[in-house]
């Protein structure tokens, strides 16, 4: 069984040992409730590894994705300071700036 499907594989084994139950009035002796205590707390578990194993991957994948920018803007850095480079930075343009107000939106 592979570790990504044993926590599924889990809940069914779990689920079967309430198929009983179901069809007549039983009470749960103590060493079923044991058992049952047990599988679920080696399902909370295997949940949590792969809670784990997700969040990781995704926090990877994001620091992976930044720092794709940031090569991006090293290089395009780096291409501006070279001497005789074709590459230029847009120059900054004021806008001026109204909201409607008279003032010009001053505070």
């Amino acid at each position: 069984m592979s570790f990504s499907l044993d926590l599924s594989d889990g809940l069914v084994e779990l689920s079967l040992l309430f198929v009983e139950y179901e069809h007549e009035v039983k009470i749960l002796d103590p060493e079923d409730a044991r058992t049952i205590r047990s599988i679920i707390r080696e399902l909370r578990l295997r949940a949590r590894a792969l809670e784990n194993e997700v969040s990781r991957s995704r926090w990877n994948n994001r620091c992976r994705l930044q720092n794709a920018g940031h090569r991006n803007a090293d290089t395009i850095i780096a291409a501006v300071e070279t001497p005789g480079s074709n590459v230029r930075l847009f120059p900054i343009i004021h806008r001026p700036f109204s909201d409607g107000r008279n003032d010009g939106g001053r505070l």
